[in-house]
């Protein structure tokens, strides 16, 4: 259904908006913020989930605060009169610029074990139905607030690769989204895995339609690198026996960091799952940073630094059992690595270029991302 733009209907609030927040206390209010699925759909599965984190009323009297914008959704913070507080994520851009539809990251959030990232409450995917006029999902709460990249320690790497171990220990087929259900990798493709020609895909979706930014920046050379990185991990993806629940998206503004754990190590949970699917678990032990990296996103790492996270991640995953080649193999997993951070990063330069002219701290982040990105590919700054 295309939506009515005639001048009589009213535009879609913005998302981060005041009025968006008024919005949003009263379709609380109605009980019209948190649904149930139609049976339909499947019934949504929540494993873990507690009557104490849930309120056991959906709807009444909610204060609301804006807990942040990010590139593709604003976050709100609904305060019931009793209870937790739970996070509503409504999308502020197009449907076809979202990675997936909002049921897969439910779905996957359905998966996660305890204590790493939030619980899945409601999705609601249709703009035309939604009460806030917006694709938007809601999930508890997980507390705690991002680290600056360069704030970050030893302690702090550590701590983000024990977790991270811990989701990965949820395996996955294939690559592929998650899916509600008894068969929530009935949508993972079978046989070989593939990721080249989703890269080729995503790098012609770019040329059409940033060509003239791409043309501008002079970033062709940095595209043919990337899939030239990703050509050379093809057959290892192909071969590979094992994949994992990925959350996608690990940068630093994505994993929150609440208290200290009665052992000395700092709390650390994961938010924002709108990337999760079956993957190799190369590509979220790439993203964290590492000698490519720029804003608030990429915590910069040199080598050793590296090779001790890899080594803390591997030693934790042995701990909950044993490790397929997938992980075992170390010189294998740091190649799929760069080749994740070459694609990964390339996205991201992208994607920061053709804001550039608009927002100051993109156009402050650009040469800094570029030229660690050059260097990453061998390529002339």
């Amino acid at each position: 259904m295309v939506r009515d733009l005639s001048p009589s209907a009213p535009a879609p609030l913005d998302p981060a908006s005041p009025a968006m927040g008024a919005r949003i206390v009263e379709a609380w209010r109605r009980g019209a913020l948190v649904l149930p699925l139609r049976e339909d759909e499947s019934p949504l599965r929540l494993p873990g989930l507690h009557k104490s984190v849930l309120p056991p009323s959906l709807s009444g009297q909610a204060r609301v605060t804006l807990a942040g914008v990010g590139e593709r959704f604003a976050a709100w913070r609904v305060i019931p009169q009793e209870n937790a507080p739970v996070i509503a994520r409504i999308a502020h851009v197009a449907p076809d610029e979202l990675h997936q539809d909002l049921g897969h990251e439910i779905a996957a959030l359905t998966l996660v074990p305890p204590e790493v990232g939030p619980d899945p409450i409601a999705v609601h995917h249709d703009a035309e139905t939604s009460p806030l006029g917006h694709p938007y999902v809601v999930t508890t709460e997980v507390r705690g607030t991002a680290a600056a990249p360069e704030a970050w320690t030893g302690a702090h790497l550590s701590a983000h690769a024990s977790r991270l171990a811990h989701l990965h220990s949820v395996p996955a087929p294939g690559r592929g989204p998650v899916t509600f259900g008894e068969e929530p990798w009935s949508s993972v493709p079978a046989g070989p895995q593939r990721l080249l020609a989703e890269v080729e895909g995503e790098v012609a979706s770019w040329r059409e339609r940033h060509g003239a930014v791409i043309a501008e920046h002079g970033l062709e050379p940095f595209l043919d690198a990337a899939l030239a990185e990703v050509a050379g991990i093809e057959e290892q993806i192909a071969g590979l026996e094992a994949f994992v629940l990925s959350h996608g998206d690990l940068c630093a503004t994505n994993i929150l960091w609440d208290r200290v754990d009665p052992g000395g190590a700092p709390h650390v949970q994961y938010i924002d799952f709108e990337w999760a699917q079956g993957d190799d678990p190369a590509r979220d032990l790439a993203i964290i940073g590492g000698p490519v990296h720029g804003g608030p996103w990429y915590v910069p790492l040199d080598e050793e630094q590296v090779a001790g996270f890899v080594s803390t991640y591997v030693a934790a995953r042995r701990e909950l059992g044993p490790v397929t080649d997938a992980i075992a193999d170390t010189e294998a997993l740091r190649s799929r690595m760069r080749a994740w951070t070459a694609y990964e990063r390339t996205a991201m330069l992208v994607h920061v270029a053709t804001r550039a002219a608009t927002r100051s701290t993109h156009r402050r982040v650009l040469p800094v991302l570029r030229s660690t990105l050059a260097a990453h590919l061998g390529l002339p700054d």
